[in-house]
């Protein structure tokens, strides 16, 4: 007998029933400590579930996406003339540049997410992507605590990849048993240190002792690292603190050495050179091929280069180190006021933007017939597709208000383990 075959993507409703435990569980069990924006409840009552061909798919595009990375960053680190066209603060290009061994080490875990967005296109275009976040990607319960406690309550989803467990396994490789980790964050953020202390976690399951502080509790050594608190050593450090902001700690805290390989590192601080939304911009300066990046990102230029001073309704403006859909200039999803704000910083800081083509956002229903977009972030470890990470909005915009949904891949299909090097399942 045939059976149907199962629509690529689509939203399945958590039981009403089991919905108010399964949200306290995420608050207490998964690390979601901030599960309030305002008036917007950020944890979605709904799954998403895909087909396996989609997961499939959507895996192999990450990993080819995270080769081409790899060469990008290899290209840059030898290219810091093209420092500056990445709008990268002088600091930080002098501190990449005079750590003459800052390339990265064999002990480098390279973690990095990819964020993607069902579009209105038909076939191989229904999918968008709309950056790397190569950093300091979060994320982490919400790719791996979550989907499984939603497949215990919608049996027809099964939950595949751990992000968690890979990139401990990952870095636990590298280190002694018993290894001491520097978790590093900007530690007066809740939402920062929900993440490392959730990762913490997985690391005490690899055997490991942490300690979560600040980048300026760090004091190196010419073997590498200390805790300025309590005099104790480091085998390896965890950041969560985005590298532009590094210029902004104090002098004794000895910043630069963040971009030196003397320790085991998740992320490496050069990976903000492939954080930066003028990347593309180097592409063909680069001579790296990058045919994944180019079939997948819409068109992006410089913001000069646009008529009228970006105000084309088909480009929209971006902010070079933005996050978490930070002023991005999507019509319909900002204020007149912020409009003429983002226009103006624009022309002063013409190399704080990016131009990018719009692409558009596919509404997905939900159970109450209710419309939503959705963005899935895609995970890899070292080059390996390890998660999904799933945000639903009411609006095109994938911002702050936005809901932290379950990804997983559709029970009735060929086994998650099925999908192509993948190692969670």
């Amino acid at each position: 007998m045939d059976h149907p075959t199962p629509p690529a993507l689509r939203l399945v409703p958590i039981p009403p029933e089991s919905y108010r435990r399964y949200r306290r569980e995420v608050i207490l069990q998964g690390c979601k400590w901030d599960p309030q924006v305002g008036d917007t409840n950020t944890i979605a009552d709904h799954v998403v579930i895909l087909a396996r061909e989609e997961a499939q798919r959507l895996c192999q595009w990450a990993e080819a996406l995270a080769a081409e990375c790899d060469a990008l960053h290899a290209a840059l680190i030898r290219r810091p003339d093209l420092f500056t066209a990445l709008a990268l603060a002088p600091a930080l290009g002098r501190a990449i540049r005079h750590q003459a061994a800052c390339r990265l080490s064999p002990h480098a875990v390279r973690l990095l997410r990819f964020d993607f967005h069902p579009t209105t296109a038909a076939g191989g275009r229904a999918w968008a992507l709309s950056e790397v976040n190569a950093d300091v990607p979060g994320g982490f319960a919400e790719a791996s605590w979550l989907p499984r406690a939603a497949a215990q309550r919608v049996p027809a989803g099964a939950a595949w990849g751990d992000v968690g467990g890979e990139l401990s396994r990952a870095l636990v490789q590298h280190l002694r048993p018993g290894a001491h980790i520097a978790m590093v964050h900007a530690t007066s953020y809740a939402d920062d240190r929900q993440v490392m202390h959730y990762l913490a976690g997985r690391l005490a399951e690899e055997g490991c002792s942490t300690d979560l502080l600040a980048p300026d509790h760090l004091r190196w050594r010419p073997w590498g690292a200390q805790s300025h608190l309590d005099g104790r050593s480091f085998d390896a450090v965890v950041r969560f603190f985005p590298a532009e902001w590094l210029p902004r700690l104090p002098r004794r805290s000895a910043w630069p050495d963040f971009f030196s390989p003397k320790l085991p590192a998740a992320n490496h601080a050069t990976a903000v050179l492939l954080q930066s939304k003028r990347l593309p911009l180097l592409w063909d300066a680069l001579g790296v091929a990058v045919p994944t990046w180019r079939a997948l990102l819409p068109a992006t230029c410089d913001p000069a280069q646009l008529p009228e001073r970006g105000r084309d309704p088909g480009w929209l403006l971006k902010p070079t180190w933005g996050r978490v859909g930070q002023d991005i200039t999507l019509p319909g999803t900002f204020s007149h006021g912020d409009a003429r704000r983002i226009r103006w910083h624009q022309r002063l800081f013409p190399r704080a933007w990016v131009a990018q083509r719009a692409f558009v956002s596919r509404a997905l229903s939900l159970a109450n017939g209710h419309k939503v977009h959705l963005c899935v972030g895609v995970f890899t470890v070292n080059g390996r597709a390890a998660g999904f990470f799933g945000r639903l909005s009411r609006f095109p915009r994938i911002d702050e208000r936005a809901q932290d949904v379950p990804v997983l891949v559709d029970a009735a299909s060929l086994p998650p383990s099925s999908l192509p090097r993948g190692t969670g399942s």
